[in-house]
C-alpha cells in the first residue's frame, strides 16, 4: 500500500472521460473480456485482453466515448472475422498477435475517417519506453502495453487508488469480491501517467484500463518485472523486452 495524492501529481494523459462502456446501471472503463462464457470459443474470456485493448484503442481514436456492452461485444466479434488466424491464437492460449492489432485499429479508424498509423515497438527494446509512452499520450492517443515474462511465477501487481492509497488488494466495485491482481501476460490499454516527486526522486504511476476497470502500475515495478531473469543479455530478458513492449499510434 503506497500514499500519493494523484491530485497533486503531473498527469498527461487521454483527454477524460475514456471509452465508458455501458450495461444498465453499471459504467465500465474500456473493455471487459469477462463478459463472454468460459465454455464460449474462441477463448476470449481467457486470452481476449489484445482485442480489447485494440477495441479500446480504436474507439477513442475513432471519438467514440460511450457505447453499449452489446456494442462493444460486436466489435470483439467483427475482429475475430477479420481476422480469422486469431482463432487459433486464441484458442491456443497464444492471444492475439501486435500486427493483428495494428492492422484493425488502422482500418477502423480509417472507415471513421481518421488516418492514423498504429507502430509495435518491441524490435526497439525497453530503451526510453516509458518516455515514448508519455509522448504518445501527450499527443490524446491511448497506448496498448503488453506485460510478459518468461517465468509463470512472475507476475506485475496491478493496484486501485483507495481513499488517497494504492492498494493491492480491493473491493471489485463489478464482481464485489475482494481481489488481489497481478499478470504475467497480459495486454492493457494506457490513458494516462502521473508523475511525483518522492524524496529527490520522480515516482511514476501510469493509469490503465483491463477488465473495465482503472488500475495503476508502479512503473518501477515493471522495470523489475521484465528484467528478472539475470544480465541485461540474457536472452530471457531480450525476449521479455520485446514482449512487454507499447503499441503507439500515430495520428497522420
Amino acid at each position: 500500500m503506497c500514499s500519493l495524492e494523484l491530485d497533486r501529481c503531473i498527469r498527461r494523459g487521454v483527454t477524460d472521460p475514456f471509452v465508458v462502456v455501458k450495461d444498465g446501471f453499471s459504467n465500465y472503463f474500456g473493455g471487459r473480456q469477462e463478459w463472454y462464457d468460459q465454455e464460449y470459443r474462441p477463448k476470449v474470456h481467457k486470452y481476449g485482453c489484445g482485442i480489447v485493448a485494440a477495441v479500446n484503442a480504436y474507439l477513442y481514436m475513432a471519438g467514440i466515448t460511450r457505447v453499449t456492452k452489446i456494442g462493444y461485444m460486436s466489435l470483439v466479434e467483427e475482429f475475430i472475422q477479420m481476422y480469422p488466424f486469431s482463432k487459433f491464437c486464441l484458442n491456443t492460449g497464444l492471444g492475439v498477435l501486435p500486427w493483428q492489432m495494428s492492422s484493425y485499429i488502422k482500418r477502423k479508424c480509417r472507415l471513421a475517417g481518421k488516418k492514423v498509423n498504429p507502430d509495435w515497438l518491441g524490435r526497439s527494446g525497453l530503451d526510453n519506453l516509458y518516455e515514448k509512452m508519455k509522448a504518445a499520450l501527450e499527443q490524446d492517443t491511448p497506448v496498448i502495453w503488453a506485460f510478459f515474462n518468461l517465468k509463470p511465477s512472475h507476475k506485475i501487481q496491478f493496484y486501485k487508488y483507495v481513499n488517497g492509497q494504492f492498494r493491492d488488494t480491493y473491493l471489485d466495485e463489478h464482481s464485489l469480491e475482494h481481489k488481489y491482481d497481478g499478470v504475467n501476460s497480459h495486454y492493457v490499454t494506457v490513458t494516462a501517467v502521473y508523475e511525483s516527486e518522492q524524496n529527490g526522486s520522480v515516482e511514476r504511476w501510469v493509469e490503465i484500463s483491463s477488465w473495465g476497470s482503472k488500475y495503476y502500475v508502479n512503473y518501477r515495478e515493471f522495470e523489475q518485472f521484465v528484467r528478472n531473469a539475470g544480465g541485461i543479455l540474457n536472452p530471457a530478458n531480450l525476449i521479455n523486452g520485446y514482449c512487454s513492449n507499447i503499441l503507439i499510434i500515430k495520428k497522420l
